[in-house]
């Protein structure tokens, strides 16, 4: 067993990390955290819920409305979008550092992997849309797509199977990591959380076999989850978006809303992460060492997407055809330039102003704020690209180039309320999972617990950090 010293420097307001925890004390102290609600809670929660079903019926009266007029349904297009974003990136979190061993981020794996539930909600709010979207052929003229020679329903059964696999796939990787917390719930509640806590955990008692296994399927559904993420993020964006704006041909756009669906899922943890650390008081185990490291990712992410929007906007700009520059005038120069610039302010110019300071990254509240800012700069992001391209007229998708620039299409109410029930429904989801199992994984909490020591390095404090392999 090796081990390693990080220094952690000395936070105003956070010295060194609490001594170690009995781990029947960690079990039963995150257990008691599903048990009970706030009257904040209560109250956030019916407010949630209230705005999720006015978002459900206005998504309805919308499509009674205005079904035969798909210039209208952009605003939906960019809330899917932003919840595969948000929803679809967070969980990565609970993964992709876990394969590079990084101790930090074992209390934070939980509340990331509960994204995953939000998702349901992405797949509800793309059912109109796949119902909207133009057939391949029409009249014998095949539309610009990536189904060559495909049939018909390609473009509508592939995309659904995709989110809703993608779906699937994040709930396999939260239930293999959950199984040992169930077994804490099985031994640490009563009523019903101990009688469903009994028959999720299916016998686990912490063999050597049951834990080889468990980290094998995390392994595994990760692994799928990754490659899924990126394939879903493809079909989307080609689907409902590129192949709506005839002579839009961009390789990289794929790639550049990945790339920003990652950084939207870790700020989406960030402010979860905060959030449950704050109101429920989980200070003892979400120490300030997770906001330092999610921050330097995000900082990453920032700038990673700087890269791959200036990849994908050069190769326009400098190509200066017919169809760069109506492609420019559509998505950039066009009906929405104003949200183009908020959009790239907040997702990128405030967040790396923002998170360039090490005491920011090393704060708690600095990273939250940086965090929504870039929740919000991805939201309006979602927005000028997939609005101007849903308002494109059906009847100029066999053009070469987009010959007429569409107006700016304003978010009626039916859009507002659609929007605002969505993300409420999908953060409704999220709470609600807290009452069903811990927002923190209480095996991974102990883990955390046996492999790092607080000790005393030169004038500030650090972590004495085992590697067990």
């Amino acid at each position: 067993m090796a081990s390693e010293v990080v220094a952690t420097g000395q936070v105003a307001g956070h010295h060194a990390l609490p001594a170690q925890i009995d781990a029947d004390v960690v079990a039963r102290e995150l257990v008691a955290t599903t048990m009970g609600a706030s009257r904040r809670f209560k109250a956030i929660a019916w407010t949630l819920g209230i705005l999720s079903i006015a978002g459900i019926v206005a998504l309805v009266l919308k499509w009674i409305d205005q079904s035969d007029d798909s210039t209208r349904w952009g605003y939906v297009a960019a809330l899917v979008t932003f919840l595969l974003s948000v929803t679809g990136g967070a969980p990565m979190v609970a993964m992709a550092p876990v394969f590079a061993k990084a101790n930090w981020v074992r209390p934070v794996t939980r509340i990331a992997a509960m994204f995953s539930f939000a998702g349901v909600v992405t797949v509800i709010m793309l059912i109109p849309l796949v119902a909207l979207l133009p057939p391949l052929v029409t009249e014998g003229a095949r539309r610009r797509t990536i189904w060559f020679e495909a049939p018909d329903y390609s473009p509508h059964f592939w995309s659904t199977l995709g989110l809703v696999l993608l779906l699937f796939t994040g709930l396999a990787l939260f239930y293999s990591a959950a199984i040992p917390d169930f077994a804490s719930m099985r031994d640490h509640s009563t009523g019903w959380r101990q009688r469903w806590g009994k028959k999720l955990a299916r016998g686990w008692v912490g063999t050597n076999a049951q834990w080889r296994t468990l980290r094998m399927r995390i392994g595994m559904f990760g692994t799928f989850y990754f490659l899924i993420l990126v394939f879903v993020n493809f079909l989307i964006t080609t689907d409902f978006g590129q192949s709506l704006v005839p002579g839009w041909r961009d390789a990289i756009f794929p790639m550049y809303h990945t790339i920003s669906s990652l950084q939207a899922g870790v700020a989406g943890v960030v402010v979860a992460l905060w959030a449950a650390r704050r109101y429920m008081h989980l200070e003892k185990y979400v120490h300030v060492d997770a906001f330092w490291s999610l921050g330097r990712l995000l900082f990453a992410l920032t700038l990673l997407w700087v890269y791959f929007f200036y990849s994908s906007f050069i190769v326009f700009w400098w190509g200066r055809s017919a169809t760069d520059i109506a492609t420019l005038d559509l998505l950039i120069k066009g009906p929405m330039m104003y949200v183009f610039i908020a959009g790239m302010l907040l997702i990128w110019f405030v967040p790396w102003w923002i998170l360039i300071w090490n005491k920011v990254r090393r704060s708690v509240n600095g990273m939250a704020i940086g965090a929504a800012v870039i929740l919000v700069g991805v939201l309006l992001d979602r927005i000028r690209i997939f609005v101007p391209a849903w308002s494109v007229p059906s009847d100029q998708i066999h053009e070469r180039w987009l010959t007429k620039i569409p107006g700016t299409v304003y978010p009626d109410l039916f859009d507002i309320l659609i929007m605002a029930g969505g993300i409420s429904l999908a953060v409704l989801i999220i709470m609600l999972m807290t009452r069903v199992i811990p927002v923190l994984s209480v095996w991974q909490v102990q883990e955390f617990n046996l492999l790092a020591k607080p000790i005393k390095y030169m004038r500030g404090h650090a972590t004495l950090i085992a590697k067990p392999d």
